[in-house]
């Protein structure tokens, strides 16, 4: 591929085809652009597509990749759910006067259970269910390295020298940043973009326990590279927050109470548009 901008997509799109979801990222950047500037055209685009290495593993087609309100939790995953109520990322979230509730999930700890519903008060009604989610989908990510590198693998192949972009959404961030500290981006290569523009938009990478797991240090890393984070306050996912790194230029946003971490409404907003053109 030779496109300018590679986006990396997030978790839950194995139902949708490569050119859907490619499609979808290009026609609400083009509206984020045109928002930011009427007359400015996104440059060419791709997106590498890696929903079916989750498929694969998964060994079957789901709606969640295979994780869903029915998968229990295994020991590892608890321990790590446990290690994110204990980030105590969120402000003024105490959850010692809530009760645990079921929540129409698998049986989880007790006190991660208090955790949800205090996500769900700050955030809003499944919340803290989606949190949950994503964050199951981060830790598959973060300790299946079959997995993890086939990923990286499939990002790595949609690079060129032509790439000045790279959009990482939701676990794309997570994966575009491993792979920016791991070196599988380098210039040296002579094939890998050269110290590209990173936009990392809804992303888990607020959490100090992801950070960690990463095997890169529970802070924020220099990765060398111009790196705009957009997030939204009301975006579970990112914990509301900004990202704390060194060269990290954090930008916030609205996009709506109905989904504020789906990829296109993040892409329709002028900021990110800004970056694009």
């Amino acid at each position: 591929m030779t496109a300018e901008i590679l986006g990396i997509h997030g978790i839950g799109q194995q139902r949708k085809s490569p050119n859907s979801l490619q499609e979808s990222w290009k026609v609400a950047a083009q509206q984020g652009i045109s928002a930011s500037n009427e007359n400015a055209k996104l440059r060419s685009m791709e997106v590498a597509y890696y929903a079916a290495l989750f498929r694969k593993a998964n060994g079957r087609l789901g709606h969640e990749d295979g994780i869903d309100g029915d998968t229990p939790l295994s020991p590892g995953e608890e321990r790590f759910l446990e290690e994110v109520l204990e980030d105590n990322l969120i402000p003024d979230m105490d959850i010692r006067d809530i009760q645990a509730q079921v929540l129409g999930l698998v049986a989880i700890p007790r006190k991660v259970s208090r955790f949800l519903v205090a996500v769900d008060r700050k955030f809003g009604r499944n919340a803290g269910r989606y949190l949950l989610y994503i964050l199951r989908q981060v830790y598959r990510y973060l300790t299946d390295e079959n997995l993890s590198s086939a990923i990286r693998r499939k990002v790595a192949e949609s690079t060129s020298t032509a790439t000045s972009v790279i959009l990482g959404h939701s676990l794309g961030s997570v994966v575009l940043y491993d792979m920016l500290l791991r070196g599988d981006l380098s210039p040296e290569d002579g094939v890998s973009p050269k110290r590209p523009t990173i936009v990392t938009f809804g992303s888990p990478l607020a959490w100090p326990t992801v950070r960690r797991m990463l095997g890169h240090g529970s802070q924020i890393q220099d990765v060398d590279c111009e790196w705009s984070n957009i997030f939204d306050p009301l975006d579970a996912i990112t914990g509301g927050i900004a990202l704390a790194g060194p060269r990290t230029v954090n930008i916030s946003v609205e996009n709506g109470l109905r989904d504020p971490h789906a990829a296109v409404n993040y892409l329709r907003h002028p900021a990110v548009g800004k970056l694009l053109h």
